[in-house]
């Protein structure tokens, strides 16, 4: 779990919080870096919480998946605290889940220096907001799965997709807002296979002493005709749940658009 002052987020799989490994913090610019492993085909959620006990705003969280804006849910200024987000909506009365998959290799030359911007990286950037008007929703999202060459694969082998569509339960309020200020927290998640970050030292792994066997104390006999050899060996990681819209990142006061989380929670979609 990643904290800035009186913010915290995290991403979870399987309802548990990933483990954050080489966390750095820049007071300078609000951010909050950190590293989890990914697996390919597991479905996670991003949540975050405003853990102050009161607030005079309405706070937005916008989350950017690999580069992709999709959209923000709010903390409202009175009784919601914390926000979840696991999904998208895809079209009036459906749903996809967020997934993490292994990115599309390919040998095309047009990919051979392209490397998405973001790609890797989820995003929560947090500012304080001024609410508008509800109005009718207007965007979607699709499945999109990233390209990368095959002699780049080794720098980034998973990316986020959409998974399996259902019903939505609860259709979610889209209102207007505007962002007031400088980001109040951001935090970054930069995702990769568990074994790149073991290789590049990011996951700390036993030490070779204990990983190996220890080598065979080998005695010769010299007098007999046949070598003998004896061993000795031991024992054997909304706004709130942006479930819905696209929302771009602006300058200061850009009119967004986002939705509602629960009763008091509402979502702002990107209106420019």
């Amino acid at each position: 779990m990643l904290k800035y002052q009186e913010y915290t987020a995290w991403i979870s799989v399987d309802g548990q919080p990933l483990e954050n490994y080489a966390v750095e913090t820049s007071q300078a610019t609000n951010e909050v870096t950190c590293w989890i492993a990914s697996e390919a085909g597991k479905e996670f959620s991003v949540h975050c919480q405003d853990t102050s006990i009161t607030r005079a705003n309405a706070i937005a969280v916008d989350v950017t998946i690999d580069g992709q804006d999709f959209g923000g849910v709010i903390l409202d200024s009175e009784d919601t605290n914390a926000i979840s987000m696991s999904n998208v909506q895809v079209s009036d009365t459906t749903f996809k889940p967020f997934v993490f998959l292994a990115v599309q290799l390919t040998d095309e030359d047009d990919f051979t220096d392209m490397s998405p911007a973001g790609l890797g990286e989820i995003e929560l950037k947090l500012w304080k907001v001024a609410l508008g008007n509800a109005i009718l929703r207007t965007k979607y999202y699709k499945s999109e799965q990233h390209k990368v060459h095959e002699r780049a694969k080794k720098a980034v082998t998973h990316c986020v997709g959409l998974g399996q569509e259902t019903v939505a339960t609860k259709l979610l309020e889209v209102v207007e807002s505007e962002n007031i200020g400088e980001p109040l927290a951001i935090f970054t998640f930069k995702y990769r296979d568990p074994n790149r970050l073991k290789a590049d030292g990011i996951i700390p792994v036993p030490a070779a002493a204990s990983l190996k066997r220890k080598a065979s104390l080998e005695i010769i006999d010299l007098t007999a005709h046949d070598i003998k050899i004896e061993s000795s060996r031991p024992n054997a990681l909304v706004r709130g749940e942006r479930n819905s819209h696209r929302m771009k990142k602006t300058e200061n006061k850009n009119k967004k658009v986002k939705q509602e989380q629960k009763p008091g929670s509402v979502e702002v979609i990107d209106l420019t």
